[in-house]
């Protein structure tokens, strides 16, 4: 925050090295990459950092990273939580719940970026053989959020 006045909220949302500014809109709720016959599609980019940042609503990120220690994780972000950096290499996909939401990533794109490969849905089927962490979110909330579309019964 830079500047607040009465009602309004001043904010440098700028990121280093960015050269890429996507809006991403769930309306309602939705996954995306979305389930191909019922399992889990994932995105991995090669020659894309993303940074993303909600702006409305609220946005359930599943990671995972084979270079991680803990390479499994739930991310839940808020307006409030600031920007979820994901390397490249990193497999990902997001939930939104019934009332969708609207995130802004500023992408770095590097030297070999190219769209036509950069989202294409990936099936990544060991992700249950590691155990799952959680960052602004517990285990039973994840599933509520996604099988229901809301934190809290």
């Amino acid at each position: 925050t830079f500047r607040r006045t009465a009602g309004v909220h001043f904010a440098d949302i700028s990121v280093p090295g960015s050269n890429g500014i996507d809006l991403v809109e769930h309306s309602g709720p939705s996954v995306s990459p979305p389930d191909r016959d019922r399992r889990p599609q994932w995105y991995v980019h090669a020659h894309q950092i993303d940074n993303n940042r909600v702006i409305h609503g609220f946005r359930l990120f599943e990671l995972f990273n084979p270079n991680w220690n803990d390479k499994h994780w739930f991310v839940f972000l808020t307006a409030e939580s600031g920007a979820l950096e994901i390397p490249a290499g990193c497999y990902h996909r997001s939930y939104s719940g019934k009332d969708g939401s609207l995130l802004i990533n500023h992408a770095i794109r590097t030297k070999g970026y190219d769209e036509t490969t950069e989202f294409v849905p990936r099936l990544l089927p060991i992700v249950d053989q590691f155990p799952s962490h959680y960052y602004g979110i517990t285990a039973n909330e994840v599933e509520l959020f996604i099988t229901q579309g809301y934190l809290y019964e």
